[in-house]
């Protein structure tokens, strides 16, 4: 089955040519402006969204924050097309939550690559935290943002040496854009969540029984025994040593 990708354009001969040639790769649908590209996301879902950022009713930057703002299409890449090429304005597609950006005007084969590759990315990692993330189960989450964000704290920072501005750079966002977002997916801080993201992987790993206590404190990036017996036993409601006997 095709993936779904929204074309958002008020140039009707520029929107018209770009559907004609992603229509063999993609399923394709078109809004004429910002407004009627936020509505047809919030109603079809797509898989991603290539906007224009200079439109009437709703800018590019005003339909990415509307969009990543609201929990049912906050996972939807976005790429943000566009005529601007300065720094400062790529930056602050970025800060509102765009997942690329590419200037006008752009060769078809760079276009069609950085789409595939967008949701290669995010297909591999709902593949991977689906499998491999018990947090997901507990929460009922499975954003690609907090799954990105997991990403990093595994694979980059190897569960030690973390920060939230770190994470949030890698992530193309500001540090308060990150706290805004995870909170509103989870409640929770990014620390917060990360911290609790490291517990239930250690519950994960103590079940299994293959690792002693300290192997497993240490292999999350605990800087202590003694703060990781009580922030397990706090949200568990029990200590390490006794996870293995439920």
């Amino acid at each position: 089955m095709k993936k779904k990708v929204l074309i958002v354009e008020d140039n009707d001969k520029l929107r018209t040519t770009i559907a004609t040639l992603l229509e063999d790769h993609f399923d394709i649908s078109e809004a004429a402006d910002g407004r009627e590209g936020v509505d047809k996301a919030r109603l079809n879902r797509p898989d991603l969204i290539l906007s224009d950022i200079m439109m009437p009713e709703t800018n590019g930057y005003e339909l990415v924050d509307e969009l990543k703002g609201n929990k049912s299409t906050s996972h939807i890449p976005i790429v943000l097309l566009t005529a601007l090429s300065e720094d400062e304005k790529r930056i602050e597609g970025y800060n509102f939550g765009a997942d690329d950006y590419i200037v006008k005007p752009f060769k078809f084969d760079v276009l069609l690559s950085r789409i595939n590759n967008l949701l290669k990315t995010r297909d591999d990692l709902k593949r991977i935290y689906d499998k491999a993330s018990p947090i997901h189960h507990e929460f009922g989450v499975k954003d690609p943002m907090l799954s990105h964000m997991e990403a990093l704290l595994v694979n980059h920072f190897k569960f030690r040496n973390f920060s939230i501005p770190e994470i949030a750079e890698l992530m193309n966002m500001t540090p308060s854009k990150l706290e805004r977002e995870v909170k509103r997916l989870t409640g929770m801080t990014p620390i917060k969540y990360l911290n609790d993201f490291r517990l239930t992987k250690a519950k994960h790993m103590l079940t299994k029984g293959d690792l002693s206590i300290f192997e497993v404190s240490y292999a999350l990036g605990f800087k202590s025994m003694s703060y990781f017996g009580k922030a397990y036993k706090e949200k568990f409601g029990i200590a390490p040593s006794k996870t293995s006997e439920i």
